[in-house]
């Protein structure tokens, strides 16, 4: 049985039994928090050093040409995600509400500092409280100063001990992602009266309609368009992760297991076609 199966199955033994059991099983909701918590565990030190190690590796023509593809590639995901953005609510019937008073019509919004959010002063800072643009930019600008410099190859072979390491503790916590879903959906079910499930009823519809969308047709048939890779190579080893991001309702938690799933697919392509070239070939990983 896949992983994505059982994540599936302790899904709806979650909702089933929370349903069910109500607030005798709402205390289990503790695992589900700690698994959380665990799963993002190693999700930022994961991004800083991917990013620097991947970076770093590159000569100046090749972070020319990343840069160009790349940023090509995050429009068009950005123009996508406004689309589905201002889409998704069209789906939601109009509802009035009867309350003449409410507290958010009096106090101000939260104001929005991108150069705090985006620019970080302190990394460390940015680092313990989870701001991913600061911590983004900060190892973006670390890899790409990486690339002049000469006698950078024990750092980077360092680096690439670390994200094996942190690569495999994330593997190990997904192994309890089938725990930690039932866990999280059975507290989300116990803790919901009937009436605030009826009236989750059309998000929950929404959402799951668009996720589907965006995970199993729009993204694979954009990697497909773009790389040889075919359908079936894009979604097996994808799966597990999608459907564990589902549950979760986060797409950041599982981005440790994406990245590795993607590079195991990357050496298996170049595997197939070194050996269409040269039967007798194997490259080394």
């Amino acid at each position: 049985m896949s992983l994505a199966t059982k994540v599936l199955i302790g899904f709806v033994l979650g909702i089933a039994l929370g349903v069910f059991f109500g607030e005798l099983i709402a205390p289990v909701g503790v695992v589900g928090d700690a698994f959380i918590r665990l799963l993002q565990m190693t999700v930022l030190p994961y991004v800083v050093v991917s990013l620097i190690l991947g970076l770093g590796r590159l000569s100046a023509s090749g972070a020319g040409r990343l840069i160009r593809r790349a940023g090509v590639l995050l429009l068009v995901m950005w123009a996508v995600a406004l689309v589905f953005v201002m889409i998704m609510p069209l789906a939601y019937p109009e509802r009035q509400s009867g309350s003449y008073f409410s507290t958010s019509l009096v106090e101000p919004a939260p104001k929005l500092d991108l150069v705090n959010l985006f620019i970080p002063a302190n990394p460390f800072h940015s680092l313990a409280f989870g701001i991913v643009p600061a911590v983004v930019l900060f190892s973006t600008a670390l890899g790409v100063a990486l690339i002049g410099i000469e006698k950078k190859q024990p750092i980077l072979d360092a680096l690439e001990v670390l994200s094996k390491a942190l690569s495999r503790v994330a593997q190990y916590v997904v192994r309890l992602a089938p725990l930690g879903v039932f866990a999280v959906t059975a507290h989300a079910a116990a803790t919901l009266e009937f009436e605030q499930l009826r009236a989750l009823a059309i998000y929950i519809a929404t959402y799951t309609v668009f996720w589907g969308l965006l995970g199993f047709w729009f993204l694979p048939m954009l990697i497909t368009s773009l790389t040889p890779l075919k359908y079936r190579e894009v979604m097996g080893p994808a799966k597990d992760a999608l459907v564990t991001a589902f549950a979760t309702g986060s797409v950041f938690v599982v981005l440790p297991i994406l990245s590795d799933r993607a590079k195991d697919l990357v050496r298996k392509r170049h595997r197939m076609a070194a050996r269409s070239t040269d039967p007798g070939l194997l490259p080394a990983d």
